[in-house]
């Protein structure tokens, strides 16, 4: 019935409407282009066209899965779900210059074009202690996580600070959550439906947090009333600590009375894949192995236990353009790989060679 109206919808085009209007007059009439009864019926099924055009586009927001961009952030908040809209990254920086200089709360500081803000007053000292403040994105992102013993500058200068740097990692920043990353998280919340502090729950509140994509649960791992959870980032990746700091906070606020949480975050299992490829005409290596690392990753998200070796192969098989595979070994081994619970398998290296047809 849905396809049936969806279809009705969709296919009205002016040409059909005017052609069914015409076609249901049955009066011994000229009807073709030009006639009087075509321009009384045409301006009508002109409208009704763009009305139909008008309601197929309204039918699909209907569902989740057709829906984007704010149509999407109201069909899912009707069910308690809201986008995940990013965080800033945060770290310290040293000031060094002129002894007595000061560098005021809210001084923006950047690097490349990555502006960030200084949220503590910060007085140059002979002590270097004392030149630190802590510093925040003025968007969010991943690209803001910038890496130790990086130089960041003043958009506007103050004399006496001669160089700005950070000698730990600047650490939390996360993307705003894409359209197909909340369909995928609210289809999971609804296939696994949280209740009273069950292990749904737990993993519902876990994804709540910013930078968390997937979670596991295990009850009573160390005896009765003792939870473990763990975390994941993309691609099944390790959070940092920011993020885990942020969902130990969200997760013992809201869980009940009693039971004692820990959660983790598990260690990189690397994975390296090499393989000797024939490669049908007009495609290349570095496209296929984009399309490859793609599709690796949602296999490992989904199997992190096990690694079966045969089903790497027949992935790989899959792609568009591989034409035959050779010498295929994964962690120089052509064996299914056993990966332990508090690890995630991650892809760290994909070679491939070229074999000539």
């Amino acid at each position: 019935m849905e396809r049936r109206r969806l279809l009705l919808y969709s296919g009205q085009s002016f040409s059909t409407l005017n052609n069914r209007t015409l076609n249901n007059i049955n009066l011994p009439l000229y009807k073709n282009q030009g006639s009087s009864l075509y321009n009384i019926v045409s301006p009508i099924n002109s409208e009704l066209a763009q009305l139909y055009i008008e309601l197929s586009y309204i039918h699909k927001r209907v569902f989740i899965q057709d829906n984007f961009d704010d149509f999407l952030d109201r069909r899912v908040n009707e069910f308690g779900v809201y986008r995940k809209l990013g965080t800033e990254a945060i770290g310290e920086v040293i000031f060094e210059g002129k002894i007595g200089t000061k560098i005021p709360n809210g001084t923006i500081v950047s690097h490349s074009d990555l502006l960030f803000v200084v949220i503590k007053d910060v007085t140059i000292d002979e002590d270097s202690k004392l030149n630190v403040s802590l510093i925040q994105a003025l968007e969010v992102g991943i690209k803001y996580n910038l890496s130790a013993n990086t130089e960041f500058k003043l958009i506007e200068e103050i004399n006496g600070v001669t160089k700005i740097y950070n000698e730990l990692d600047l650490k939390g920043g996360t993307e705003i959550e894409t359209d197909e990353e909340l369909k995928e998280r609210f289809y999971k919340i609804q296939k696994n439906q949280a209740t009273s502090g069950n292990k749904a729950h737990y993993q519902s509140w876990a994804l709540e947090v910013e930078g968390v994509y997937n979670a596991k649960v295990i009850p009573r791992w160390d005896g009765p009333g003792t939870i473990k959870i763990l975390i994941y980032g993309q691609n099944n990746q390790s959070v940092d600590n920011e993020v885990l700091q942020r969902c130990i906070e969200h997760i013992e606020e809201e869980k009940p009375i009693g039971p004692t949480i820990t959660i983790v975050t598990p260690s990189t299992f690397d994975i390296n894949i090499s393989a000797t490829l024939t490669l049908e005409n007009g495609y290349d290596i570095e496209s296929i192995k984009v399309v490859f690392l793609d599709i690796i990753n949602s296999y490992l998200i989904e199997n992190s236990r096990e690694i079966i070796y045969i089903k790497i192969m027949s992935l790989l098989a899959s792609i568009e353009g591989v034409h035959d595979i050779k010498n295929l070994l994964v962690n120089d081994d052509v064996k299914n790989i056993i990966v332990d619970e508090e690890k995630a398998p991650a892809v760290s290296s994909a070679i491939f060679d070229i074999e000539v047809s």
